[in-house]
Parts: C-alpha cells; sequence; structure tokens
C-alpha cells in the first residue's frame, strides 16, 4: 500500500513538470565538398512563455570550423508544421561576449539580428560591425552560442542556419 501512495504522490508532482517543458534547440551539421558547413538549430519554444535557453554550438560543429571558417550568413525561418513563432531578434555570441550580429551592448539589443525570426519568412542576414561601419565575415576562433530574444509564442517552431565558409 505504502508504494502505490508513493508511486501517486511522485507522479503528481512529476505530470506538471512534463507538461511545461523548457524551450529547446536540436542540432544538426552538414559539411560539403568545397569547404562549406551549415550548422541547423530547429527550435521549439518554452510552452508557457516561448523562450530558448542560450544554446552552445554543439562541439562536433566547433571542431570542424574553429581555426579553418567564416560565418557568412545566419538565416531563421519557421519550421513547415510548427506553431508560427512571432518576430523576436537573433544573436550569435562569441567566448567573449561579442555579437557577430552587430549588437553594440553584449546581446541586449538586436542590430543586424532583430527580427530576423518571423512568423512566415525567412530573413538572412551577415554579420555585422559597428567599427567597420558594415558587414564583415568573422573568422571562427572560439566558441559561439545562439541567443534568441523576445519570441513569446508559447511552443513556436523555428530553424536557425549559421552557414559557414572557408
Amino acid at each position: 500500500m505504502k508504494k502505490i501512495l508513493f508511486a501517486i504522490i511522485l507522479a503528481a508532482l512529476l505530470l506538471p513538470s512534463l507538461s511545461l517543458a523548457a524551450g529547446s534547440c536540436t542540432q544538426s551539421v552538414s559539411a560539403y565538398t568545397g569547404g562549406y558547413v551549415i550548422v541547423k538549430l530547429a527550435c521549439t519554444g518554452d510552452s508557457e512563455n516561448g523562450s530558448i535557453p542560450n544554446t552552445a554550438i554543439a562541439t562536433a560543429a566547433m571542431d570542424l570550423i574553429t581555426g579553418t571558417h567564416y560565418l557568412y550568413t545566419v538565416s531563421a525561418y519557421p519550421t513547415a508544421g510548427g506553431t508560427a513563432p512571432d518576430a523576436a531578434d537573433v544573436f550569435i555570441l562569441d567566448a567573449n561576449g561579442e555579437d557577430l550580429l552587430g549588437s553594440t551592448d553584449g546581446g541586449t539589443t538586436a542590430n543586424k539580428g532583430a527580427n530576423l525570426i518571423h512568423a512566415t519568412l525567412k530573413k538572412t542576414t551577415y554579420p555585422y560591425t559597428h567599427h567597420l561601419n558594415s558587414a564583415y565575415f568573422p573568422a571562427i576562433t572560439n566558441a559561439l552560442t545562439l541567443k534568441a530574444a523576445n519570441q513569446e509564442t508559447a511552443s513556436a517552431n523555428y530553424t536557425i542556419e549559421l552557414v559557414f565558409v572557408r
């Protein structure tokens, strides 16, 4: 009897946490002849507030691109068949906290990543630097992290693609 009561209490405690899943991104990496690499992050927003945690680019991808590649483009689009996201900002942060899409305040206020996530359209941008006041193609020398901000549609599905070239 005690075992059954314990199982019921345990289930009552666990079920709410299972239904309120935190946001996440699943990564895949494709390397092509000619030297370019595409990292895809298929993201699903939190079931309550639509957010995803900051997501480090996987070690397998970093091993392919560190010291040999440059960030060429960043794209975002709604995942087919999923819940459409609302307009949201994308930051690609290096290990020093610099946003490779041009934010001047460490990934708080978006620049070229502003509203990159869209409910119906694919949108693409180049990396950007204020110091040069132009697009540029930064060498990948350390870890990268995806940060998405202001996406508030619960359980929204979208994909972020990072293209790296030699």
